[in-house]
């Protein structure tokens, strides 16, 4: 399996957005708006891609034979230790899929992919003590958490220069955060926190249809993904306006 030069990742783009889970993620690497790696058999004449974003989700393009399975098998368990970042394959090729299902230290979780309605959601107002604002450099560095800016931009500054957020705050803590995860020339995928001590108030709702908002504002497409397991994910999605369009599974060793 090869490994694409960066200046070669336009030659995939074709790929990116043939995928049949997600195509912001392949996208954001192919067009050059944040970190990742492309693996593939042929960069002049490839017959499939993996897509390995900076975040560790990587995407799948196409059907590759076993042989080269076995390559991204090797990635995923991290055989030689040298692996950088974490690895979880997105999937819904169901051959495909079979392979790593035969693999006994390989999990298999569903996961959702939403899609945006056009209708009318309720407009709902902080409850008293909170204020929101707009993520910039002092306020990056306060956003911890799982579902996290750093954990999707190779640089805080790269997040300043491409991205954009939405903190809600309670005096100087981030109680919740809605920012742009991956990023495409047609895409943005929305990620969400929110600190323990500050759920269940509606804080993602709020902050998350701010994203949504300029994600519009700029002409693109508002993308929400989450596990199946990740039951607050789905409901504030649900809230915003998004509904379930379809579900594949990702595997992790």
């Amino acid at each position: 399996m090869q490994k694409a030069d960066k200046e070669r990742f336009s030659k995939f783009i074709k790929l990116a957005r043939e995928n049949t889970c997600n195509t912001v993620y392949p996208m954001s690497i192919a067009e050059g708006f944040q970190d990742g790696d492309i693996f593939t058999d042929c960069v002049e004449q490839p017959t499939f891609a993996l897509f390995w974003h900076v975040s560790g989700l990587a995407y799948l393009t196409g059907r590759p034979t076993d042989k080269y399975l076995d390559d991204i098998y090797r990635l995923m368990k991290n055989e030689d230790g040298t692996n950088p970042r974490r690895f979880v394959l997105e999937l819904k090729d169901e051959e495909v899929a079979s392979y790593f299902q035969k693999k006994e230290n390989v999990e298999e979780h569903p996961r959702y992919r939403f899609r945006l309605q056009e209708k009318e959601t309720l407009e709902e107002g902080l409850p008293d003590g909170y204020v929101l604002k707009e993520v910039d450099a002092e306020l990056l560095t306060k956003i911890v958490g799982n579902i996290v800016p750093s954990s999707f931009w190779r640089s805080d500054a790269d997040f300043l220069e491409k991205g954009k957020g939405y903190c809600v705050m309670y005096g100087v803590e981030v109680a919740s955060v809605a920012f742009s995860a991956a990023i495409s020339s047609e895409q943005v995928d929305i990620g969400i926190e929110t600190a323990e001590a500050h759920r269940r108030k509606g804080l993602a709702v709020i902050a998350a249809k701010k994203m949504v908002a300029y994600v519009k504002s700029i002409d693109k497409e508002p993308v929400w993904d989450c596990n199946a397991a990740n039951v607050g994910s789905r409901r504030t999605a649900e809230n915003v306006g998004f509904e379930i369009m379809a579900e594949h599974a990702f595997y992790k060793v």
